[in-house]
């Protein structure tokens, strides 16, 4: 299966990332909602079908995410904190690819906080977390 993480907290499911390997299946997951790092393949294309719940991404994946028919786009706004589910999301712009621009999330939920990055970022963005 291409990359992906559920992180759950007080009955909240969000799925980060759905690659191509999860079409048809992720939701056998039944997240409450799916959040992108960016619009590549093995990252998003297992919504080429759609979503049946939100799902939320940085503008700049929205812009390259043409393919897939998503009912509830929801925008992240990159550096601002954002409640998905009673988890917090913060978005910090990686260098990744030219054509699918990226980002990582700071995640938290009660006292535990994660960094997921599934991609590397420079040095100067992992001084700022």
């Amino acid at each position: 299966m291409h990359t992906s993480l559920l992180v759950s907290y007080r009955g909240g499911n969000v799925m980060i990332d759905c690659g191509l390997d999860w079409l048809g299946k992720f939701e056998r997951l039944q997240p409450s909602a799916i959040v992108l790092t960016h619009a590549h393949p093995d990252h998003a294309w297992g919504l080429q079908h759609g979503a049946s719940c939100p799902v939320h991404a940085p503008q700049k994946t929205w812009r390259t995410l043409k393919k897939c028919k998503i009912d509830n786009p929801q925008l992240i706004k990159e550096r601002a904190p954002t409640e998905i589910c009673g988890i917090t999301f913060e978005a910090f712009p990686v260098e990744h690819s030219i054509l699918a621009p990226a980002v990582a999330y700071r995640v938290g939920a009660g006292d535990a906080c994660i960094f997921m990055d599934q991609i590397s970022c420079s040095s100067t963005i992992a001084a700022q977390l």
